[in-house]
Order: C-alpha cells, then sequence, then structure tokens
C-alpha cells in the first residue's frame, strides 16, 4: 500500500512538472454528465497540484443527474494518466492543458453518479471472467456549412462517398488536422477516411483499455468540434441528421485476447440476449431511432455474422491476432462510460451464463422473414426511446451495471426527451396535414 501511495505521488509530482515545463497557463478539469455532454472547470497552473489532491469544488446540484434541487459542493479528482495539451492552444501564449476527472464526494468517497467511476466498477467487476479486455472505436461524424451568421446548417461541405479525395475539399483538409491533433495529444488514429454520406467522415482508434477508450471518445468529439470551428466549418456526432443519407454510428471493438472458442461465443451471445437492454444507452437520443433502420447497413435485429455488414454484432475474420468482436449498433451520442459499461456487462453476463448464441448469419439481415425470426429466436432492436427504455427497465442486468441512482436519473431524463419529442408538433406535420383536413 505504502509503494502505491508513493507512486501516485510521483506521477503527480511529474505531471505537475510536465505542464510547468511546458509553459501550460491552464488546465481545464473535464468530466462528463448523465448525457455524456462534456462539462469543465478551468484553473490556472499554480492550482494544479491542490487539483491533483482532490480539493477542486463544484455545485454537483447544477449538473443533469447529479444531485438536484439542493447545492452539494463535489469534488473533482483528475486523472493524471489523462493530461494532454490542447495543440490549438499552442501559439497563444497561453497553452492549455486538459485532464479528464472523476467525481468524488465532499468526504472524498466515489460519487455513485459519476460515469466514470460507475466504468471503473463494472471493468472491476468483470474481472472473474475476463482481463485486460482491449477495445477500439470506428467514429462517424458529419461536418457541415455554417450560414452568414455562423449558424450550423446541413449543407455540406463535399458531394464524396466512400473513401473519395478532392483536393477542394475543406472536409478532408480538416479531417487531417483532427487526426493531426489527436496524435498529438496521445489518442492513436489508425486511419481517418470519407464515409458513405456527403460530408461524412469517420475516424478508426487505436485499441487500448477500456476506460481509455471511452476517455478518448470524450476527447474525439470535443477535437473534432473545436478543429472543424476553426475551418469554420461545423461537426455533428448527431445519429441521423439527414433524411435521405446514412446515419453516424459508432462501432465498438471487444478484444478478448486468447480464449476458447466457447467463451467467444458465450459473449456474443451476452450482447445479443442484453441488445434491447442496453440500446437505450448505446441510442440515447429520439434521433437515434431514426439510424437504427434497414438501409445503410444499420442492424435492426439480434443476429451476428461473420460478414454481414448489418449485424448487430460481426465477427470479422481475423488479422493479427485473436478475432474481435465487432458492435455496430451504437451512435457517438452516447455517454462513453455509460454505453461501454453496459457492453462489458453484456459480454461478462454471457460468459457467466454460458448461454450460445446459435450458428452466425450469412447475407442480409434485413431479408429475414418473421417466420425465420420466431423460430431462431432472433428480436428486433426498439424502434424509439419510448421503446428502449421499456427495455432497460426489464433488464436487471444492465440496470445493474449503470447502478440503481444513474438508472433513475438516466431514465428520468430520457423518458422527459421523449415526452417532448412526442408532443412537439413537427414540419413534417405541417406539410402533410395543414391543408389536408
Amino acid at each position: 500500500m505504502l509503494s502505491t501511495v508513493k507512486d501516485a505521488g510521483n506521477v503527480r509530482r511529474d505531471t505537475i512538472k510536465t505542464a510547468r515545463d511546458r509553459g501550460v497557463k491552464w488546465i481545464r478539469l473535464a468530466f462528463v454528465d448523465i448525457a455524456g455532454i462534456e462539462k469543465n472547470i478551468t484553473i490556472p497552473v499554480s492550482e494544479l497540484e491542490r487539483a491533483m489532491n482532490g480539493r477542486v469544488t463544484f455545485d454537483g446540484g447544477s449538473i443533469d443527474g447529479f444531485i438536484r434541487e439542493e447545492e452539494l459542493d463535489m469534488l473533482l479528482r483528475p486523472d493524471p494518466a489523462t493530461f494532454a495539451i490542447l495543440p490549438w492552444t499552442l501559439e497563444s501564449g497561453a497553452p492549455e492543458a486538459r485532464m479528464l476527472c472523476d467525481i468524488l464526494m465532499p468526504d472524498g468517497t466515489p460519487f455513485e453518479g459519476c460515469p466514470r467511476s460507475t466504468l471503473k466498477r463494472v471493468i472491476d467487476d468483470a474481472e472473474d471472467v475476463m482481463r485486460d479486455v482491449k477495445t477500439a472505436l470506428e467514429v462517424e461524424f458529419y461536418l457541415f456549412e455554417r450560414d452568414a451568421n455562423g449558424i450550423p446548417t446541413t449543407r455540406t461541405v463535399d458531394a464524396g462517398s466512400y473513401f473519395d479525395y478532392s483536393p477542394s475539399d475543406r472536409g478532408d483538409d480538416a479531417r487531417t488536422a483532427m487526426a493531426a491533433a489527436l496524435e498529438a495529444m496521445g489518442i492513436g488514429v489508425l486511419s481517418a477516411h470519407h464515409e458513405h454520406g456527403a460530408g461524412q467522415h469517420e475516424l478508426d482508434l487505436a485499441a487500448g483499455g477500456v476506460l481509455g477508450t471511452a476517455d478518448r471518445l470524450v476527447t474525439v468529439r470535443s477535437v473534432v468540434k473545436q478543429i472543424a470551428a476553426r475551418h469554420n466549418i461545423h461537426a455533428t456526432f448527431m445519429p441521423k441528421p439527414i433524411e435521405s443519407s446514412a446515419g453516424s454510428g459508432l462501432h465498438v471493438y471487444v478484444a478478448l485476447g486468447e480464449i476458447d472458442e466457447v467463451v467467444r461465443l458465450h459473449a456474443i451471445a451476452g450482447l445479443l440476449d442484453h441488445a434491447p437492454g442496453f440500446t437505450a444507452v448505446c441510442n440515447p437520443t429520439v434521433n437515434s431511432y431514426k439510424r437504427l433502420m434497414p438501409a445503410w447497413d444499420a442492424p435492426v435485429y439480434t443476429v451476428w455474422s461473420q460478414r454481414s455488414a448489418n449485424a448487430l454484432v460481426r465477427v470479422p475474420p481475423p488479422i493479427d491476432g485473436p478475432p474481435l468482436l465487432e458492435i455496430r449498433s451504437p451512435d457517438s451520442a452516447c455517454n462513453p462510460y455509460l454505453a461501454l459499461a453496459v457492453l462489458i456487462e453484456a459480454v461478462a453476463d454471457g460468459i457467466r451464463s454460458r448461454t450460445l448464441p446459435g450458428d452466425p448469419f450469412t447475407g442480409s439481415t434485413y431479408e429475414l422473414r418473421e417466420k425465420y425470426r420466431k423460430d431462431h429466436g432472433i428480436r428486433t432492436l426498439p424502434h424509439s426511446l419510448g421503446e428502449a427504455i421499456e427495455a432497460l427497465d426489464k433488464d436487471l442486468v444492465m440496470r445493474g451495471a449503470l447502478g440503481d441512482h444513474i438508472y433513475h436519473a438516466f431514465r428520468d431524463a430520457k423518458m422527459a426527451e421523449f415526452e417532448r419529442y412526442r408532443l412537439a408538433v413537427h414540419p413534417w406535420e405541417h406539410q402533410e396535414y395543414l391543408r389536408k383536413f
């Protein structure tokens, strides 16, 4: 124990020294709320040591999903492993760094509503059936023009499709700058390319530990938006911004390492069994369900395959090691920590339960007939956020992964969002009914 405390002290001192040696003037202490929206508090570098000792407070009553209707000072504990200088601030004369934080109660104990701490707990709990799990991400997003007032539009910055390149493509220039910024912050980018939709792009992130993967997605969303703004365009991770174009997904790869093939099948079964239950967390907006439709390779059924591009879980042929599990339903509007928590819990529960997923499917899942689905126990993913919340309510394993506080806070927030959407009168309704009736 003494050695661990000493090592932690050395890491803190090294981080402070690095910040000062690099001329950092300001530190952004970042965390996410229940919806996964990044929040931050900026401190001068002179306060970094105090922050590293968990002495920076904020009002938890002001953050969605934390402690509502009362004012409660909570503590931020920055993780030294997440220290990174923001590259675009280096020439400002006042360089900034960013650190991701865990949230503590006033007495220094972990806050049960902290998404990052929740993922840590799930990772620790899953160690009885899997260790050293690695995850990687394919992150899709759109780049749009801004109008004369700087307001985002849905006008795309190019007319390209898969892997296209044009010297006049402003989106390509921005995407390259995004990848360079991420690399400078220590986030490995395996590749970056144009996606199917005009104005749609993808960044493929290198594999790493589960917690680090969630941290990286938080960083990617922030960096992509920052760099896009500096190119006078707007980046959005909205799952389905254009009706007639492909939606933007978040493909999650899980590497379980050198395990028995039967264990891998158990893991797949866990994902298929809990897919309806984890959908609300992995696809958390009303807009998410306009992407989960039988088009553009979006998954709609609880099916696994080795080659089908629209299966929920795909196990592509291995290249440099054991097979990976690719989960294709999530989108980047999710809270990264909560999404990975429910996915890891689903995998762990499948291994513990020793269930099997049946034979892999071949072909397009969109052609599955109702009788075939019924005979093979294949279910449909929820069609709306309301249906997804109902499925989450029934899945005690997924609820357990979230914990009681986050489950209820998340559910309340999402049901309120769905009710606002349900009551809203949309432009389509005006076009369809205003003159007709």
